[in-house]
């Protein structure tokens, strides 16, 4: 938990053994939260947009840039849109309003632990399956795909990510491990090869988010982002 609000660290530390969680380590800038996350790998971090020494945001793209903490779910405390926008541009998964109630926080946090919770390997999301050991790919109890390792690792991003877009940076970082200065046409190409191994409904589902990444869709019939 990034925070440095003692008011709101205080309900924090209430609500969080009322519900269960027992292990909540606190920082109360971004860098004790980056030397704590490397030192010790968490479940989950929570953190707010207004640190004392970077904003949320910056602190959630460091947290991307490290391999080992690139897919660590991030719960971001914020209600304003401008701030929403930062957050996604910089890796953060989910959003959450501060409040005088637990109710949406610890919702939050029990369908994120409940989907860590699966079979061990298998990315479960709705009829769709992602079977990580052998890339293979399973809709409404079919095999459907048998996919590369680096088309593999790009939907199972944006699958896991979905409905919340991914920026074409992390998209390439995360599949290749480096950075991506000038090499958008790489990650085009990882796309459509991707799209071009699923069923069409299936393809019609990984949407292109104008000026910034692309989405997986809960439905084709979704508006798109």
């Amino acid at each position: 938990m990034v925070e440095d609000d003692a008011g709101w660290i205080q309900l924090l530390q209430l609500w969080f053994p009322a519900a269960g969680y027992s292990s909540v380590e606190y920082a109360v800038t971004g860098a004790q939260a980056l030397e704590a996350a490397v030192q010790r790998k968490p479940d989950c971090v929570l953190l707010d947009f207004g640190l004392p020494d970077q904003n949320g945001s910056e602190v959630c793209a460091k947290l991307r840039a490290i391999p080992a903490l690139a897919r660590v779910p991030v719960v971001m405390f914020t209600a304003h849109g401008r701030e929403k926008v930062l957050g996604l541009e910089n890796g953060a998964d989910y959003f959450v309003g501060k409040s005088d109630s637990s109710r949406e926080l610890m919702a939050t946090l029990g369908a994120l632990f409940k989907r860590a919770k699966q079979e061990p390997g298998v990315l479960q999301h709705g009829d769709l399956s992602l079977h990580r050991e052998d890339r293979r790919v399973f809709w409404k109890d079919a095999p459907v795909a048998d996919l590369t390792p680096k088309a593999f690792a790009l939907f199972h991003i944006l699958v896991e990510r979905g409905p919340q877009p991914v920026s074409r940076e992390d998209l390439y970082r995360m599949v290749e491990g480096v950075e991506n200065p000038g090499l958008s046409r790489a990650l085009d190409v990882m796309l459509n090869r991707l799209k071009k191994s699923l069923p069409k409904e299936l393809a019609e589902r990984i949407v292109n988010v104008k000026n910034f990444g692309y989405c997986f869709l809960e439905d084709r019939r979704v508006t798109r982002p």
